[in-house]
């Protein structure tokens, strides 16, 4: 304050500083390096909850697999117990009947695409040329 010349001092306000280049580039710098040094924090994080979310999702793609796998299996093994309870009730009612038809599936499964020249005197064939 200046009293002996009618001033009073009563507030400084700084309104700019201005550093060299230097410094300034110097800060621009830091404060990249500081924001690079966030956004690698965050990235991390990231890939460490998806990792984790990948694990947990194939842990449970994995256990519902299983699951199904074992179900499938029992309605298989349930489907094949029921085939053979047919397929004895078939031949206790008919064996004749049931030995033809079981010679007439074979007969699908082998005869297309066979290249070699079979004897129609084989037993393999007898329901082919059974005139009775």
């Amino acid at each position: 304050s200046m009293p002996q010349y009618g001033i009073e001092l009563l507030d400084v306000v700084i309104r700019q500083i201005r550093y060299s280049d230097d410094l300034t580039q110097s800060v621009y710098d830091r404060m990249i390096s500081e924001r690079k040094k966030v956004a690698t924090g965050y990235r991390s994080d990231g890939n460490g909850l998806k990792a984790e979310w990948l694990g947990r999702l194939n842990r449970d793609r994995d256990i519902k697999l299983s699951e199904a796998d074992r179900e499938a299996a029992l309605i298989r093994a349930d489907g094949d117990a029921q085939a053979a309870r047919i397929y004895a009730r078939a031949y206790n009612e008919s064996p004749e009947f049931y030995s033809f038809w079981k010679a007439l599936e074979s007969y699908k499964k082998t005869l297309p695409g066979q290249e070699k020249i079979l004897s129609t005197d084989m037993d393999f064939f007898r329901y082919l040329y059974k005139t009775e």
